[in-house]
């Protein structure tokens, strides 16, 4: 077998961004979203300024609300 090479690490900062654009493209406000996902307004706001990068049930319940899928959200991860 040959060695594989570690992928590299994820640009999770660049969540926050594709959060915040599916956000405004979604037309909901924070209080919207909190009440669509069951997320505490403060969980979403964190998230948007980059505190607190949330987990996977965080992301599901994110891009379902803003009809969005997880690759939506996470491609820019990778660049």
């Amino acid at each position: 077998m040959r060695p594989t090479e570690p992928l590299p690490e994820p640009d999770l900062s660049s969540l926050r961004t594709a959060f915040d654009r599916a956000r405004v493209k979604s037309g909901l406000t924070y209080d919207e979203l909190a009440a669509r996902t069951g997320l505490a307004r403060r969980s979403l706001l964190d998230i948007a300024a980059g505190r607190n990068v949330g987990t996977l049930r965080t992301w599901v319940l994110i891009a379902r609300a803003l009809d969005v899928t997880l690759d939506d959200i996470t491609d820019g991860v990778w660049k």
